[in-house]
């Protein structure tokens, strides 16, 4: 924990157990498909020797010449290596290929794996005329080519075997000089993507990289990718680098509160086991000044989802002499557990010179209750009049009652019934008849 303090400022933070992360156990089979018009992305050939895979099945063709019954029950060790022969394979004939199909399961992993031609299966009815449509579509190029590589993973879980090949087309194969552009055999490299971070750096457009390193290449036939390859890698690369976050812009506001206009300032925050914010608490010099003077009642409560980022922001709000509403604090919590209740009533306290109040007032919230014993012990805990009020009217459907009820509640209970005893009791005592015999209970 790194904590840092100025007067009474605290700028500091801490892990915590809770890291809002889920796991997914997968028991059964799963089978899952790529997306409309995706092709894969190249496999990286120079891992893989060609003809030391083509030596290892005991082939003697050129790839053009294969045909299903060269590659139907031979086996290769790795899976990489059929992604590798058949991304060689499609390259040397002239059509794209993508991930069609791959089974895994938990106690096997990936055991299944289908490769088809880029042009196999007709696109979905509901990707053809959307009626929320904003873009123009992809021009279509599925045409129900049946082209594909089959392969399953031996029981040992030591060789992959090919189950299925068709090397049969139905449309026109790219020329050699197109051979480049389909989307399988295009990728930059990580050599080229380092060029571009240089480039970069030294404050040059992508536009101006990508004329440069196509005349060092000697043409767009030989960079291995195009113009928006281009683009996309620069901006992926962008994003990666970029540190600075919404959670990042707050922390630096609240640092720079607390060294120029607000020398008291109160924040603190934590994260989890990942470095993400999860908790944040913070409290001005106004806010602080108020609560020393008014500390008698704190009521605090959460809005929930109503924020961008979906989190429980809280409130610490108070009442002074005029009957004005005064706020002590705010706090953004990670979930409404008991956790994070703690966390933040003892961080309230910290920032409060651990003076509690004398009454606390909040919605009933079984976790908000547990968290108030436990950092409150000296505080007395009530339920907020409004939240009486909507249940004695949404669950008793007399009038009487709940104008009766209001009254009790609202304006003044202990001197209102010493001088309305005998009229209130017997009030109640009507009512509760009347309801009882209504089924209002």
């Amino acid at each position: 924990m790194e904590e840092t303090t100025e007067s009474t400022t605290s700028y500091s933070h801490e892990p915590v157990e809770n890291s809002g992360t889920c796991t997914v156990n997968i028991e059964s089979d799963q089978c899952t498909a790529n997306a409309e018009e995706d092709e894969i992305a190249p496999a990286d050939v120079s891992s893989y020797d060609w003809l030391s895979i083509v030596d290892m099945l005991g082939l003697q063709k050129h790839p053009a010449e294969l045909v299903p019954g060269d590659v139907v029950g031979k086996e290769l060790p790795l899976l990489e290596m059929w992604e590798c022969f058949y991304t060689t394979y499609s390259r040397s004939v002239g059509f794209g290929i993508r991930i069609h199909t791959t089974s895994n399961n938990e106690s096997r992993g990936v055991w299944r794996r289908e490769w088809v031609c880029a042009r196999q299966g007709f696109r979905r009815e509901k990707f053809l005329s959307p009626a929320d449509r904003k873009r123009r579509p992809r021009d279509c190029t599925r045409c129900g080519c049946t082209a594909c590589l089959h392969v399953l993973k031996s029981m040992s879980g030591t060789s992959w075997k090919v189950q299925r090949c068709d090397t049969n087309h139905n449309h026109v194969l790219a020329a050699q000089e197109h051979l480049q552009f389909l989307r399988s055999n295009r990728k930059v490299t990580s050599s080229q993507a380092s060029q571009i971070r240089t480039y970069k750096y030294s404050g040059l457009r992508t536009c101006d990289i990508v004329n440069l390193m196509v005349q060092q290449a000697g043409g767009f036939e030989r960079l291995g990718f195009t113009r928006k390859d281009a683009y996309n890698k620069a901006a992926a690369m962008h994003r990666a680098e970029t540190v600075e976050t919404d959670s990042e812009g707050l922390l630096g506001y609240l640092a720079s509160k607390i060294d120029s206009t607000d020398p008291t300032f109160y924040a603190k925050y934590a994260i989890d086991e990942e470095d993400r914010l999860c908790h944040i608490f913070w409290s001005d010099s106004g806010c602080q000044r108020d609560y020393m003077c008014l500390s008698d009642v704190l009521a605090f409560d959460t809005t929930y989802q109503s924020n961008a980022f979906n989190k429980p922001l809280v409130m610490f709000v108070g009442v002074n002499n005029h009957f004005q509403t005064c706020v002590f604090g705010f706090a953004l919590l990670l979930n409404e557990k008991i956790e994070s209740y703690k966390w933040v009533l003892e961080t309230f306290l910290d920032c409060m010179h651990r003076r509690q109040p004398a009454v606390v007032v909040t919605d009933g919230d079984a976790a908000m209750k547990a968290a108030i014993i436990l950092c409150f012990p000296d505080s007395t805990h009530r339920l907020c009049g409004w939240h009486l009020s909507t249940n004695a009217t949404s669950n008793i459907k007399s009038p009487d009652f709940t104008k009766a009820f209001r009254k009790l509640l609202y304006n003044g209970m202990p001197c209102w019934i010493n001088s309305n005893c005998t009229t209130m009791r017997g009030l109640l005592q009507r009512i509760s008849r009347d309801c009882i015999g209504q089924k209002h209970f």
